[in-house]
């Protein structure tokens, strides 16, 4: 793997991340909060 690719690989990870983060701050509801944990564990593996 070049230095290239595992900066880009980094980078898409760390925005996933704080997408995720973002979507349960804005969450309202401790059943939408599940939900979008339950679709972020399923892209994760």
């Amino acid at each position: 793997m070049s230095m290239i690719e595992r900066i880009r690989t980094r980078r898409d990870a760390h925005r996933r991340a704080r997408a995720i983060e973002h979507a349960l701050r804005s969450a309202n509801s401790p059943a939408v909060r599940d939900e979008i944990l339950a679709i972020a564990q399923r892209h994760m593996s």
